[in-house]
């Protein structure tokens, strides 16, 4: 499991994940994930085309960091999930905690509104 942070031009990190977030690939960023995105109150875009996995510990990672990031008047919106992942989100009702949208486009959009 990695990502890559890059800085979009209207002070929102944008995140893009690769890989199993199983609980090695949770233990593997997690600390990283956190201090990247969750020290900085800036809004995170989080790209999960390339996750093909999510287990709680990844659950436990985006909902913790999607907190700090709402507490700091910033907020989390995820994209791109693959169907299996979808499937795992929409079991738990994480769209009830951090936005889920389909593609990057409606994700900043979300942001604007």
């Amino acid at each position: 499991m990695d990502f890559a942070l890059t800085e979009l031009d209207n002070g929102t990190n944008r995140v893009a994940m690769s890989g199993r977030l199983d609980a090695a690939g949770a233990e593997a960023i997690d600390q990283r994930f956190t201090a990247a995105v969750g020290s900085v109150a800036k809004n995170a875009l989080v790209d999960l085309t390339e996750v093909s996995f999510v287990a709680s510990l990844g659950l436990r990672m985006f909902i913790s960091v999607a907190r700090v990031l709402q507490r700091r008047g910033a907020q989390m919106i995820l994209f791109g999930a693959q169907r299996q992942v979808m499937e795992v989100f929409e079991t738990i009702a994480l769209d009830q905690m951090i936005p889920i949208v389909a593609t990057e486009a409606e994700a900043r959009a979300r942001l604007t509104t």
